[in-house]
């Protein structure tokens, strides 16, 4: 599986070691339950690289996730899935790791041997959950299903037909079982798509359709979700008065429990306890107040659907905020910030760009880039999209095209995707 979050790490002497690429899995609510860990060997390809050992490929990605970068940074305390050969299933490798935290991915080219069969039997015995990657639906591999916890099968490359005919099949097989089979549809490229999988009751969905801007449909703004923009449109505006801002906040309880819990948490660090809105707004200061209403604005727009997508915008915002200053455009580090910050409000909005852009009233820094996809801050934009994506190669010569150096791309990444984490979204 291709595609997803990836991490970059620094040069040893072995090279771009710790590069892992990440993809959310997503529930029928559109939350993340997890994440897909998959090997890079460098940033030359954004794809598994053939002439990589699979045994060795599937070492790296176990020491790179858990070691070098840690779990914990990689998937904000949700479960890993990670792809293990039938040499690492029959060493038993997956025993060294944490089974509340690791599903273990079964390759699609291993067989059901015996000896791969109880070696499953054991690992389910340890209390760790197993997928089937990539399931190749044929008799053979049924065997497999005893085991399996969760069976993930590819809309991309398997006939629509033969997914419908094992569904049903799988139906009459679940009463022998022990526990329930969930099935991952993976390589979700469009709603149509991912319509289907939802269609023919898979529990779980995964692909470039949840991690990046797809349109879908329009929809109109809730009256809650107008006034929070309408609340945006006012810190947009040139040295903002902050006992109108205050006031607005004021009539919102949400908002103001959000707003002096920030202000009074450790990461503000502020040696006065701060008790009343207006104080709070001239403390944090205007960048951050803007930074803050922004923020808001996501989160309330969807709340089933925004937590890991809010996680990705603020990692842009950060990351494109941490450049402006090395390429000559400190000045313009705040738009940066908010251009990050919206860049995929398309996909929870399920709306055009430009209808929200018009709803919103943005600045047209801020909005234009995103609407027309050009112009040197979009070119920005595209940088971090690429390294999401685990395109190294594209996003460090994007990068060189912007002025920015492989090693300020990859530092600039890494403190964005913490400090994200340390927001607690």
């Amino acid at each position: 599986m291709d595609g997803g979050i990836s991490r970059g790490g620094k040069t040893g002497q072995f090279g771009m070691e710790n590069f892992v690429a990440r993809q959310p899995i997503f529930n029928r609510n559109n939350e993340v339950i997890a994440y897909e860990l998959l090997y890079r060997k460098d940033k030359e390809k954004n794809s598994y690289d053939e002439s990589v050992d699979p045994d060795q490929a599937t070492r790296k990605t176990i020491i790179n996730s858990f070691v070098e970068i840690g779990l914990e940074k990689l998937t904000n305390g949700k479960k890993a899935y990670v792809n293990f050969t039938e040499r690492h299933i029959l060493d038993n490798m997956a025993s060294l790791l944490p089974p509340d935290m690791l599903v273990v991915e079964i390759l699609e080219n291993i067989k059901p041997t015996d000896e791969v069969l109880n070696a499953c039997m054991g690992l389910k015995n340890l209390g760790f959950n197993i997928a089937l990657d990539d399931f190749i639906i044929c008799d053979e591999n049924f065997k497999f299903l005893e085991y399996a916890d969760i069976v993930k099968v590819d809309f991309l490359s398997t006939d629509l037909q033969v997914i419908c005919d094992f569904v049903n099949c799988l139906k009459t097989m679940r009463s022998g079982r022990s526990g329930p089979i969930h099935l991952l549809a993976e390589k979700i490229e469009d709603d149509a798509m991912y319509r289907k999988a939802i269609e023919l009751g898979f529990h779980y969905f995964q692909g470039y359709f949840f991690s990046r801007p797809v349109i879908v449909a329009g929809r109109s703004l809730r009256p809650l979700t107008v006034n929070r923009f309408r609340l945006l449109k006012l810190v947009m505006t040139p040295d903002f008065d902050y006992h109108q801002l205050s006031e607005v906040i004021r009539q919102d309880v949400a908002l103001s429990y959000r707003l002096l819990r920030l202000v009074n948490s450790a990461y503000f660090a502020f040696s006065t306890t701060i008790s009343n809105i207006r104080q709070a707004l001239v403390i944090l200061g205007m960048t951050e107040v803007k930074k803050w209403v922004a923020l808001m604005c996501l989160m309330e727009i969807n709340p089933d659907k925004t937590a890991e997508i809010t996680r990705m915008s603020l990692v842009r915002a950060r990351f494109l905020e941490r450049i402006a200053p090395l390429i000559g455009m400190r000045t313009k580090s705040e738009t940066l910030y908010l251009i990050g910050m919206f860049s995929m409000i398309d996909v929870i909005m399920e709306s055009p760009m430009e209808e929200i852009m018009e709803q919103i009233s943005l600045d047209e820094d801020v909005s234009m880039p995103l609407i027309e996809k050009s112009g040197v801050c979009y070119e920005l934009l595209k940088i971090i999209i690429y390294y999401e994506k685990g395109d190294f190669e594209e996003a460090i010569e994007q990068a060189r095209i912007c002025g920015l150096c492989e090693n300020d791309l990859t530092e600039a990444y890494m403190e964005a995707v913490q400090w994200s984490g340390l927001l607690g979204i």
